[in-house]
């Protein structure tokens, strides 16, 4: 019976440990959004996340990331909150999407780009903190996705300026020329 007990222990152990191992590491998506809103900083977004998702558990923005664009923040600023801190799953997209909630980091750009485009800056930061996390985490370019261009999602989402050929050749050019070096 004592071995029996140690045996359950060890198993909890070691499934517990392969639990740390993997939960920081399980990232496999990148879902670019934006605010849609001309202020922002993570305060800010805290706030919108609990009046909209009153029922989340986690005080924390819907996102891993906010790249500022001056104002409420610094343009082209990289901000986190605690879901990245902790590994935490996103709440950036709807349940369709279930999957790049939980192994999907979420990334939003302060303003709405349904209304003009992002800062130059904002654009280098969302580039070079893609490329980052593509290379950290090892996540394909085929799973760098846009909120509204996700299958069962309804919204325009990051926004009709959201230069996306521009940004999927800079990406590719940027992850070519690293692979290269």
């Amino acid at each position: 019976m004592m071995r029996k007990k140690w045996i359950v222990l060890i198993s909890i152990i070691i499934l517990i440990i392969l639990c740390f191992l993997y939960w920081p590491r399980r990232w496999d998506y990148i879902v670019i959004h934006h605010s849609a809103g001309n202020y922002g900083n993570i305060e800010h977004l805290q706030e919108i996340h609990n009046q909209r998702q009153s029922k989340e558990p986690i005080n924390a923005i819907a996102y891993h990331y906010i790249i500022g664009n001056g104002n409420g923040m610094e343009d082209g600023k990289v901000d986190s909150d605690i879901r990245k801190k902790y590994n935490l799953w996103g709440v950036h997209v709807t349940s369709n999407n279930w999957i790049r909630n939980f192994r999907g980091l979420g990334i939003c750009i302060i303003g709405n780009l349904d209304k003009k485009e992002m800062t130059s800056k904002q654009y280098e930061s969302l580039l070079l903190l893609t490329i980052k996390l593509m290379e950290e985490y090892n996540i394909e370019f085929e799973n760098i996705g846009f909120h509204g261009k996700l299958q069962g999602e309804s919204t325009n989402c990051p926004g009709k300026y959201f230069p996306y050929d521009k940004f999927s050749k800079d990406l590719k050019d940027k992850i070519t020329v690293a692979n290269k070096s």
